[in-house]
């Protein structure tokens, strides 16, 4: 079981490197992956800190259970687990694989496409075939599973509301771009959007 309290930081570690790597690969070959409208500053900017600080509270508990540390800065109430089911741990940890297989097929499937944010000014290629002929939205259904994943694998109230507030969030952003979408690619958009589901 030593291998079940790693994996949801190795399953984020690695995550974060292939993203990484990918983004790395695009910027060698000239392409710009983030979106930055000019003159416009972010929306909801006072947000920004407050995502920052709980993605670091939210990492140091990551590190705790990976180390098995017996408390963090968090009360004990608000990070101890509702249940301590093998069976709970189990099903967690396939869905965290599940997210990373996701992941990975929705990279290699992005080719030269992946861009963060909306910009008309930097958009790749409409996607619609490998992953993205399953679902429209196979990145985010990726962090979604891996969020949800993790509060099977630990069900304290902490990774819980970690994993509401990602879905929430996720979704909203999901349907803003969805406008945006079907705005820049037009009838292609339209077209796709009946074939394949948003997230299945």
């Amino acid at each position: 079981m030593k291998f079940l309290s790693i994996f949801p930081l190795a399953g984020f570690l690695f995550i974060a490197a292939a993203l990484a790597g990918r983004i790395l690969v695009l910027q060698k070959k000239g392409i710009r992956v983030s979106s930055k409208a000019a003159g416009k500053p972010p929306r909801l900017l006072f947000l920004y800190p407050v995502f920052g600080v709980l993605l670091l509270v939210w990492l140091g508990e990551l590190v705790r259970l990976a180390f098995g540390w017996p408390s963090g800065i968090l009360p004990d109430w608000f990070t101890a687990p509702l249940s301590g089911s093998n069976l709970l741990q189990t099903a967690g940890g396939v869905v965290i694989l599940a997210a990373l297989v996701i992941l990975l097929l929705t990279l290699l499937h992005f080719h030269d496409s992946l861009r963060f944010g909306l910009d008309e000014n930097n958009q790749g290629q409409l996607i619609t075939k490998g992953i993205f002929s399953v679902s429209r939205n196979p990145f985010f259904l990726s962090i979604i599973l891996y969020f949800s994943g993790l509060a099977l694998m630990h069900p304290s109230l902490f990774f819980i509301l970690m994993a509401l507030l990602t879905v929430i969030s996720i979704h909203f952003f999901i349907l803003k771009e969805e406008k945006f979408l079907l705005r820049f690619y037009g009838e292609a958009y339209r077209k796709y959007r009946k074939k394949v589901g948003r997230y299945f």
